[in-house]
């Protein structure tokens, strides 16, 4: 029962751990889309302005 009530704590740790990473990880992946659309646009403005 003590070694249940021990490990117990590392499990929550690890958990909180793991969706702050799944979070981190899915805003990283928009703010990378975000970048890449806004890039897309400025680049076919500036072809725009061009020709």
């Amino acid at each position: 029962m003590l070694r249940k009530a021990l490990a117990t704590p590392s499990l929550e740790k690890i958990r909180d751990r793991a969706f702050e990473g799944a979070f981190f990880g899915v805003a990283l992946i928009a703010m990378a889309g975000w970048v890449y659309f806004i890039t897309l646009l400025l680049v076919k403005f500036f072809f725009w302005f061009l020709g």
